[in-house]
């Protein structure tokens, strides 16, 4: 199993360039580094390694040396397709999934992606066909970035790789900034990189030099006949986090105190003798998580860690952590996940997290508008209510602070607003397609890679998501109730206030950034007229946020503002 990064470049044979292209994302991997380079092509990637310590470097090959592949990810269900493959004869020289992908898919073609059950950004090269294939794992929860220049396809996993080519020359691309401005991120195939697409959750890409081809493999969420009972989420929890403990390094958890993280904290204390690392941030306010992280931990007799954050520090932790932004999210919990990640490294290599659960069983507030318990109100109310929520700038403001016309974005959500059926299911499918990837995966993905540190997200366990997509609505959201199953079948394990809490998670408030004198001092030097102006902003609309900085969604509407003239200065400005 390998937490990594990968890189490449078909259509060129070039040692140095892929030997930057790693470079760039060090940190991701960085244990080992491995490159394949042929006449058509450059692979590289580098490694961060948790199982298979010996035999687990990259690339990997098959025995005829036809296929090559490298691989960033965990794939949970590698010994038991190892077992099947090796029953039609297939042999295996190393112990970990690596290998297993490669043989799944020369086994079953592109079907044999189907056939995992992980988190995974792949690239496997077919020698004989001189053809690549980009494949990424159902959820999204690892990322993969590529890019056309010259009859040339580039990737990796984060833009920063891509823009190692030097004739792929960055720009801005509008309807991907029209997505940012309204809901704070990239939705669909975009980045705010002109030409660089993100490759989306359960697609494969192929590539012969000549033609591309985007396509799906097997998506579908079917968890059979069983039952879907609160005792049978727990039973299904318990298989899942158990099966993401497998490491061969120090592994621990991120504790925000809410049920989504003391639920995996719970059965993991349950599941080994020795206290269980935790890992909590706050930052001094009364909002904040570490008081319930506190209380969890006491509950559960984890060894517990503790990280609080002052204002005084935010703009030097805000420049660093653009870099590893390149695929913007204006999401101002990346700050602490970013924070906390640091400190989990210092203990550990790997940390188990809380994503996904709200999504699969309808844990927000946001969602309320759309019970069953609220009655006679029609449906495009309850819309516009979740669309007011969700918005950043709503297309007035936006009309005034942007000079672009797009409404890409908001097109996205109309298709789900018009489809046939409930409401409720429709929202938690745009969100799991759109939020979820694009922000909430997007934030944990980078925030613990910056840091060197694997994160693994039970929810989004293959089995987890065929379970809840079987489970009623009503279930989900029980008259007012977000994650009603949930709640019901950690009823035995969980504290009571902890049970009952609503969503919160690893909350940041920039309010609280912004009343610090320096950090508003780095704030309006930051944003800086010409370079708005440059990305298609009128930044005179910034001094009236600034003034209403008390009002609802202005603090993070400067935050999502002072991001993108951030981005903007060290990946646009920096490579013209």
């Amino acid at each position: 199993m390998f937490m990594c990064g990968i890189a490449g470049i078909f259509g060129l044979s070039d040692r140095n360039l892929i030997g930057r292209m790693a470079e760039k994302i060090a940190h991701r991997g960085p244990d080992s580094v491995g490159f394949f380079i042929d006449k058509e092509i450059s692979l590289g990637m580098r490694r961060l390694s948790i199982i298979d310590l010996r035999t687990g470097d990259q690339p990997v090959y098959d025995d005829e040396k036809g296929l090559v592949i490298v691989f960033n990810g965990e794939i949970y269900n590698y010994q038991e397709l190892r077992e099947d493959l090796k029953k039609k004869g297939h042999k295996f020289h190393t112990s970990g999934d690596t290998e297993v992908i490669l043989h799944a898919y020369k086994e079953y073609g592109a079907a044999g992606l189907g056939k995992l059950n992980g988190m995974f950004a792949v690239a496997i090269y077919d020698i004989k066909k001189n053809e690549l294939i980009l494949a990424r794992d159902r959820a999204g929860i690892k990322p993969l970035y590529y890019a056309f220049a010259g009859g040339k396809l580039i990737f990796g996993s984060e833009i920063k790789c891509i823009l190692e080519y030097k004739e792929f020359k960055p720009q801005v691309d509008n309807d991907a900034l029209s997505s940012y401005l309204t809901y704070g991120t990239v939705f669909g195939g975009f980045t705010l990189f002109k030409g660089v697409n993100k490759l989306l959750p359960g697609k494969i890409l192929s590539f012969n030099g000549k033609e591309a081809k985007l396509s799906d493999f097997e998506k579908k969420w079917d968890s059979g006949t069983g039952s879907h009972s609160p005792d049978a989420l727990l039973t299904l929890m318990e298989k899942v986090v158990k099966s993401q403990m497998v490491s061969d390094v120090p592994l621990g958890a991120f504790l925000s105190g809410g049920i989504d993280s003391s639920t995996i904290v719970g059965i993991m204390s349950n599941a080994v003798e020795r206290p269980v690392e935790t890992f909590t941030v706050g930052f001094g306010e009364k909002s904040d998580e570490v008081a319930y992280a506190r209380a969890v931990s006491e509950h559960f007799g984890t060894n517990h860690h503790e990280l609080i954050v002052s204002p005084e520090e935010v703009p030097q932790i805000v420049n660093k952590l653009v870099w590893h932004y390149d695929d913007l999210t204006w999401d101002s919990a990346s700050l602490p996940v970013y924070m906390v990640s640091e400190l989990a490294r210092k203990h550990v290599k790997v940390v188990l997290t809380g994503e996904g659960s709200d999504e699969l069983f309808a844990g927000y507030e946001r969602y309320k508008p759309f019970s069953p318990a609220i009655p006679f109100v029609p449906a495009s109310m309850r819309w516009s209510a979740y669309r007011r929520f969700i918005t950043m700038f709503d297309s007035g403001t936006r009309r005034k602070l942007a000079s672009i016309s797009s409404s890409y974005a908001e097109k996205v959500l109309d298709g789900y607003e018009k489809r046939r059926g409930s409401p409720l299911q429709n929202v938690l499918d745009f969100e799991f397609n759109e939020f979820l990837p694009h922000q909430l995966l997007n934030k944990a993905d980078k925030a613990t890679m910056a840091a060197s540190l694997e994160g693994r997200v039970p929810y989004l366990d293959n089995d987890m998501i065929a379970f809840a997509a079987k489970v009623p609505l009503e279930m989900k959201l029980h008259g007012l109730e977000g994650k009603h199953i949930l709640r019901k079948s950690v009823a035995g394990l969980l504290p009571d206030i902890t049970r009952k809490r609503m969503k919160k998670g690893f909350g940041a408030k920039p309010i609280f950034w912004f009343r610090d004198k320096g950090m508003m001092d780095f704030t309006r030097n930051m944003l800086d007229d010409a370079r708005m102006k440059a990305i298609g902003i009128d930044c005179s609309y910034c001094d009236e946020i600034i003034r209403n900085l008390e009002k609802p969604k202005k603090a993070y509407q400067l935050w999502a503002l002072l991001l993108l003239e951030l981005w903007y200065r060290k990946f646009i400005e920096a490579e013209k």
